[in-house]
């Protein structure tokens, strides 16, 4: 039984440890949940397997990978749904006179997102404590840089509850677009290079797909217990 994170050694509450055995208990044989601790952030992999009738920890270790190939994008192939469900509003916070603001807002669009552009930074904070979004989109350079963004900041600082619920992408020209490890260091789900972002559509259902195979169970086992 997962007792707690092998990175930090924090102890899981008792509520995150039966979230976690429920979706657990979902996955089909030789899958992998993947979750990060609560505590430390740092990604933990459950892989489901026969001989085993508790989850078996595996930390994710060794030297960190490299930037993924982004061969594949040029074959502008996918399968498609891969919409997350019964979501409908996306925060875009990216300068106004930046291309890529258009690129954005039509391909969420096109998956059936309506997109809301704030005044400000500190608008589309107000906004987001009487509104609910299913997916944010910030450009590191909206508040100049992004170890200086108020609102990055506040993404990062947002309650889990509330944050596993957001779709989180940060658009800049330092990303490495799908690097995963990088989204992660920035408590990001996507992170995407603006020289990408006419692949946008292909790299959003890629992503899309991925976040819903990872978390999925998980999601599916709090909402079956009435919790967020």
């Amino acid at each position: 039984m997962i007792s707690q994170c092998p990175h930090c050694q924090h102890p899981f509450s008792a509520g995150h440890q039966k979230k976690i055995e429920q979706a657990y208990a979902a996955l089909p044989m030789g899958k992998s949940l993947k979750f990060n601790c609560p505590t430390c952030q740092m990604p933990v992999e459950v892989t489901a397997s026969p001989q085993q009738s508790a989850p078996e920890r595996k930390a994710v270790k060794g030297n960190m990978p490299q930037p993924p190939s982004l061969n594949w994008l040029k074959t502008g192939t996918i399968a498609d749904k891969e919409v997350l469900d019964d979501f409908s509003l996306v925060m875009v916070l990216m300068p106004n006179d930046h291309p890529g603001r258009t690129t954005i807002a039509t391909v969420f669009e096109g998956l059936g997102y309506k997109p809301i552009f704030p005044d400000s930074a500190e608008d589309g904070i107000n906004r987001m404590r009487f509104t609910e979004f299913a997916a944010v989109v910030l450009h590191s350079r909206y508040e100049g840089m992004l170890a200086d963004s108020a609102f990055h900041d506040h993404m990062c600082q947002l309650p889990m509850q509330k944050r596993r619920y957001i779709y989180y992408v940060l658009v800049g020209p330092e990303f490495h677009t799908l690097y995963n490890l990088e989204a992660l260091h920035h408590s990001a789900n996507l992170v995407v290079n603006d020289n990408e972002l006419p692949d946008m559509p292909i790299i959003l259902k890629k992503s899309f797909r991925e976040y819903d195979e990872l978390f999925g169970p998980l999601l599916a086992a709090l909402r079956a217990e009435g919790k967020k």
